[in-house]
């Protein structure tokens, strides 16, 4: 009888790294021996993946159009097995959350279950992490077993999380090497000016796209006129942007955006370039390598093994050492460069990697399950709602103060219901410079005026981003409130 297997992953329509892997995974294990589901948390609609058809979808919890979102987030965090209730199936016969966070809060008690971490787990050192380093501890809790795809990843899990040392399993990362190389020869009208660098990733602060704009300037200032190309999207574009203008680049700085098969695009470029702050083992690296191309990356899980002794790559610390490494790339014999990428590439391929994976779920199956443990699947159950859902920073505001909330946005209203109920803070206004709208809906909020018409003792900014945030205590110190009375923290869920 076949064996079925559910993965549990944050997002599988976002076109990452972790979702073309786990692509790769399911579309190639064995169809006579498993069943195959994939669950995501969050759909976020920027790429489908080809899957066979003998694998399962099984759809998302929440979307960014679903309006119980911030219900469902809330309640994961705080009540995890009525998600698991609601949300997994409790048929199959393992459980894998493809990723820490969210994906292992939503492991089952009582069945067997692996963890598999794409990344280092450094974030949770953070002191403000603290919550959350508590609940992956927790939910590790029901993982029998523990992937690292890494041995930085191993190291981050063994400093973190010493209790489940004895779970981990190491599984690097492999690539399906001929699948990449067929892509890249499709056509594209995108043709890249050499000599180029390229990033392949999301433009977003953990992998630090930015920092390329400063590595580019220096060769830049060496007399190498190198173009840098940018191969996706994220929130970071348009400060890219700004800055190539701002350093007078802009003619060699490219941002292409997503592509659903970036390999005949990667298939010209010189030099692969990733200074991430935390990677797992990056696909990218090592589609790169694939396609014969070296790199120059920050010192993430598997980038040093990967460049097989500084033949296909190098680590680099500073940004003056990127652009030296580039320099040297661009000056190296292309044809002897794409011969030891081949030699590295070898141990990462794929059919080594399948066996390895298989034999790993296979004794996994062979475990016994909890007995009087298993949970009771009720998908008609009712999260019930709530007035609020952001925590109040009762932590750093002292009880009985008299303050104004300026923001009536989620957060906002988070916060002013949360001081109607609990009466810990005296409300002494609500603020928001569109009030007159927000009037309209039935808010309670005054102009910006208000200010100099109460008293209070500080002005709590309700706002998620910190650059908005700043903006706003900018704008609050020109209208004469002292900066020791603005106040802003980080927004968290209770």
């Amino acid at each position: 009888m076949k064996k079925r297997i559910l993965f549990i992953i944050w997002s599988y329509s976002h076109g990452g790294g972790s979702e073309a892997l786990l692509t790769m995974i399911v579309n190639h294990l064995n169809p006579q021996k498993y069943e195959i589901g994939i669950l995501e948390y969050y759909y976020a609609g920027i790429k489908e993946e080809p899957l066979n058809e003998n694998i399962h979808y099984s759809g998302a919890v929440t979307s960014e159009t679903d309006p119980e979102a911030r219900k469902k987030y809330y309640y994961l965090l705080n009540d995890p097995d009525r998600m698991i209730s609601k949300y997994i199936p409790s048929d199959y016969d393992l459980y894998i959350s493809f990723n820490y966070q969210i994906p292992s809060f939503l492991l089952p008690k009582g069945k067997r279950c692996a963890a598999w971490i794409h990344s280092d787990i450094y974030d949770l050192k953070r002191p403000e992490a603290w919550k959350y380093l508590r609940m992956q501890n927790e939910a590790f809790n029901k993982a029998q077993k523990i992937v690292s795809i890494s041995s930085l990843t191993t190291e981050s899990l063994k400093e973190l999380c010493p209790m489940h040392e004895d779970k981990l399993v190491e599984i690097y990362n492999g690539v399906d090497v001929d699948e990449v190389r067929r892509k890249s020869e499709e056509w594209t009208d995108i043709v890249l000016n050499h000599p180029n660098i390229l990033f392949v990733g999301r433009l977003e602060e953990r992998k630090d796209p930015v920092r390329l704009v400063n590595v580019l300037e220096i060769l830049h200032k060496t007399g190498k006129q190198v173009h840098l190309y940018y191969l996706g999207q994220g929130e970071l574009s348009k400060e890219i942007e700004l800055l190539s203008m701002q350093r007078g680049m802009s003619g060699y700085i490219h941002i292409l955006g997503y592509h659903q098969n970036p390999f005949p695009i990667m298939k010209q470029c010189d030099v692969n370039c990733l200074l991430s702050h935390s990677e797992g083992f990056s696909m990218s690296l090592l589609e790169g390598v694939s396609l014969g191309k070296p790199f120059v990356s920050s010192y993430i899980g598997g980038a040093e093994t990967l460049t097989d002794g500084g033949s296909c790559g190098k680590v680099i610390e500073t940004d003056e050492q990127a652009a030296e490494a580039i320099a040297s790339w661009l000056e190296q014999d292309k044809a002897e460069v794409k011969k030891k990428c081949e030699i590295s590439i070898e141990r990462f391929k794929l059919p080594n990697y399948i066996a390895q994976i298989e034999t790993f779920f296979d004794g996994m199956l062979e475990m016994e399950e909890e007995t009087g443990s298993t949970y009771e699947f009720n998908s008609r159950l009712e999260l019930r709602d709530r007035p609020y859902y952001y925590h109040f920073p009762v932590e750093y505001i002292q009880k009985n103060q008299k303050i104004i909330l300026y923001g009536a946005g989620k957060v906002g209203t988070d916060y002013y219901h949360f001081l109607k109920e609990s009466h810990y803070c005296h409300l002494a206004g609500w603020v928001d410079k569109d009030y007159r709208k927000l009037k309209k809906m039935g808010k309670e909020v005054s102009s910006l005026e208000a200010l100099n018409e109460v008293q209070y003792d500080l002005v709590l900014i309700a706002h998620a981003n910190k650059e908005i945030a700043g903006m706003i205590m900018d704008n609050l110190q020109k209208l004469d409130v002292p900066k020791e009375k603005i106040m802003w923290f980080p927004v968290d869920y209770i």
